[in-house]
């Protein structure tokens, strides 16, 4: 799960991580959000959406974990986006940055752990109910 803990909200309940070769060179070519909604790439600080077919919403991630930038809807086929000091990018669904408010300056938790309230919270926003505009708030961990 990551969280977005200046603004308290869940920007992702389903992670996947880029891991080895294959996956990180991969990404999101020939995938659509199913199953997951984030992918984690570590050790990274540019992307290209060369052979994607979806847009996505990007986020750089500095090594302190705070975003240093964020990428609205960025169409496939964009051949290079960078951002100098990220460590980590995150891939979205589109919507996901205006969803959670994330912003520059924002400090995010990748690993972060919930506790029961949260996940009935972030069931319930799924299904429809209205919390913080459509965000869900994430709790702090203990």
């Amino acid at each position: 799960m990551i969280c977005n803990l200046t603004k308290k909200t869940v920007i992702s309940t389903r992670t996947v991580c880029a891991m080895g070769f294959f996956q990180r060179t991969r990404g999101m070519i020939r995938r659509k959000f199913d199953g997951f909604d984030a992918m984690v790439f570590d050790r990274c600080s540019s992307i290209h959406t060369c052979f994607m077919s979806i847009p996505l919403d990007v986020i750089f991630v500095g090594p302190d974990h705070k975003i240093l930038k964020t990428v609205v809807n960025l169409r496939p086929w964009r051949p290079f986006v960078h951002c100098k000091k990220a460590f980590y990018v995150i891939e979205l669904p589109v919507g996901a940055i205006e969803r959670t408010g994330s912003a520059p300056g924002d400090v995010v938790d990748l690993a972060a752990v919930t506790d029961a309230r949260t996940e009935r919270q972030f069931a319930e926003a799924l299904l429809g109910s209205k919390t913080a505009g459509g965000a869900v708030r994430c709790e702090e961990k203990e």
